[in-house]
């Protein structure tokens, strides 16, 4: 059996065989899950992993809608967002309170982020979270991708880099890794470059799936979470210590954040339902669809899983050490 490329641990480790769901395709692959660190990997990169990511479908390369804004608007929006940030203003809460509260917020609320922050979003494609800060207010952004066609400046502050972590330009206050992190063949060496990029007293904020969760324990192989062959590595949180730990790190916390949607998608891939088909399935959307109170049902689970650190996502935030 081959060695967990995270741990090296080699005695004992379990091979599992998902499929490709996200288009239906159905090819399996052979992962490799370490009974040490739990960490799940998949045995061999495709050579041509290129065609599992199709330019014309991937959501992650769809470019951001562009929304012009008057002045006296911006000056509204950044007020909420001083708001959310903790700064509170008598126009920034009335704007709040119209509003729903973005999931963002509490991202760099937690990392005590200001309008001069320095964020970098790695993995970002085409940079639609990158749009909406700015719109926010935030002035110091980047974006980095080695998958997106060409390096793309929206001539707002905002650019998208077609490059790795380790050749990105300066240093920064706030890396991002939004659902990226499991994408990437090295993590390892990923981190230890995003060490060397971020400033004293900074955070590197990871968002990813974790295989140590309730849902993957009862779905196995249908777990949709798993993305084969996407997803080359699936953390625990025993591997992203290590990981950490490794690279100069300490994770400082995890806030587990599944949601409703991947107890549904998981009941979807049990039956055979490819991810592209599953909007049909929200409640109201015809007679194939979830009752409200089946969707009620998930909801309820998935906030009892993330309040127990059962989720199958989670948030993990790492300050150099």
């Amino acid at each position: 059996m081959a060695a967990c490329r995270i741990c090296g641990n080699d005695e004992g480790n379990r091979r599992h065989f998902p499929r490709e769901m996200m288009f239906g395709w159905r090819d399996a692959f052979e992962y490799v899950e370490c009974v040490r660190c739990g960490c799940l990997q998949i045995a061999q990169v495709p050579a041509d992993l290129g065609r599992y990511y199709p330019r014309e479908a991937y959501y992650a390369f769809k470019p951001p809608r562009r929304k012009w804004m008057p002045e006296w608007l911006r000056r509204l929006r950044h007020a909420r967002t001083r708001h959310f940030l903790g700064q509170p203003s008598a126009a920034g809460a009335l704007l709040a309170r119209a509003s729903s509260f973005p999931e963002h917020f509490a991202w760099l609320r937690y990392c005590q982020a200001t309008f001069d922050t320095r964020i970098v979003d790695v993995g970002c494609g085409a940079g639609a979270l990158l749009r909406k800060l700015r719109r926010d207010g935030f002035r110091s952004l980047l974006g980095a991708d080695p998958f997106i066609e060409a390096d793309i400046d929206y001539g707002d502050g905002v650019r998208v880099l077609k490059r790795e972590v380790q050749d990105l330009p300066g240093e920064f206050d706030l890396a991002m890794l939004h659902h990226s992190f499991e994408h990437m063949p090295e993590p390892a060496a990923a981190l230890r470059a995003l060490r060397g990029k971020i400033a004293a007293g900074g955070t590197v904020l990871i968002r990813i799936p974790v295989a140590d969760s309730e849902l993957r324990r009862r779905y196995g192989i249908h777990w949709m979470a798993w993305d084969a062959p996407r997803h080359l590595f699936l953390h625990t949180r025993a591997s992203m210590a290590k990981l950490a730990a490794d690279a100069g790190f300490e994770i400082a916390q995890v806030i587990y954040d599944s949601p409703a949607q991947h107890y549904a998608s998981c009941e979807l891939y049990a039956k055979g339902v490819p991810y592209v088909e599953h909007p049909r399935y929200r409640p109201g959307k015809g007679a194939l669809a979830f009752s409200r109170a089946q969707w009620a049902e998930f909801e309820r689970q998935a906030a009892q899983a993330n309040a127990r650190g059962e989720g199958d996502t989670a948030c993990f935030y790492l300050r150099p050490r």
